[in-house]
């Protein structure tokens, strides 16, 4: 029961994570890209700082695991939202979800220069599949959906930020409730886009009902109930299942992307975004410890 838990649990994030590619890109014709990342975590701080106080369990963070707090913070929220915000601006939202689909073939990167671990012939044919799909996800001067280069590289920027909290979050797991982690990385997160969105003010203008509700969409759901869904999955499932389930986040991404900004992606990123997808799914089907178990 506790696993089926973290599966839905899951769930939770991929479908708001697949429909915030599309929700940021429209948010970011009203709000500068910082300022909306402060009032996403500012509510977002807001909702989980009240529920940990009413519900608990209270933790105290031990001083050995300040730095482990802070990095998780500066890495999947302040350089993560930094890269991503600003990339949205330049790329489909459909390309953006295809690129951060790609953590998985990262994360297995990461643990090759971290812990050793051996890519193999697979690995590494993923590998290079990964990178040449994401260089197409780029397209060609003409082609639909092309993108700006800068916007991927801020993208590409983006999933290395993510694949660095993956690995930060292993002392926080293991030694104080996830209501808590969570908690505290949403306040300090919004506490970080502070001088970020003060640099904005002279492009500060007041929005319209929609541009309230894609803010409100994106710190309650998209940041407070999904980072809180998944970091109780990355604890139960593990990095690998955790890292691999973004890989269902495009095609949501895709539907939403459609339906509710008239995006479609042209040749180019077709053949990229299976490059990726496929690359990833290979990972999954050679390698069992990338389908259960935690790391």
């Amino acid at each position: 029961m506790p696993r089926l838990v973290a599966i839905l649990a899951l769930s939770v994030p991929i479908l708001a994570w697949g429909l915030s590619f599309p929700s940021i890109k429209a948010a970011l014709v009203e709000f500068p890209p910082m300022t909306l990342a402060l009032g996403r975590f500012v509510l977002a701080g807001a909702a989980l700082g009240l529920v940990y106080r009413v519900r608990g369990p209270r933790a105290r963070l031990a001083p050995r695991d300040r730095g482990a707090l802070v990095f998780s913070v500066s890495t999947g929220i302040t350089l993560y939202f930094l890269c991503e915000n600003y990339g949205l601006q330049r790329v489909p939202a459909s390309v953006a979800s295809l690129i951060v689909a790609g953590i998985p073939v990262l994360t297995l990167l990461a643990e090759r220069v971290v812990r050793g671990r051996r890519l193999g012939a697979v690995g590494v044919a993923a590998t290079l599949a990964s990178f040449v799909g994401s260089a197409l996800l780029v397209g060609v001067p003409g082609d639909a959906g092309s993108g700006d280069p800068w916007g991927t590289l801020l993208m590409f920027g983006a999933a290395l930020a993510w694949v660095a909290y993956l690995f930060s979050m292993k002392p926080l797991q293991e030694g104080y409730p996830n209501l808590a982690v969570t908690a505290w990385q949403m306040v300090l997160g919004a506490v970080s886009f502070v001088p970020f969105a003060l640099a904005e003010a002279p492009l500060w203008r007041w929005p319209s009902a929609a541009g309230w509700g894609h803010l409100a969409f994106q710190g309650l759901v998209c940041s407070a109930a999904s980072y809180l869904a998944y970091n109780h999955a990355l604890e139960r499932l593990g990095l690998r299942i955790a890292s691999l389930a973004l890989n269902l986040v495009p095609p949501v991404t895709a539907v939403a992307s459609y339906l509710l900004l008239g995006e479609v992606l042209g040749a180019w990123q077709w053949t990229g975004g299976s490059l990726v997808l496929g690359a990833v799914a290979a990972v999954a089907l050679h390698d069992p410890a990338r389908r259960g178990g935690a790391s």
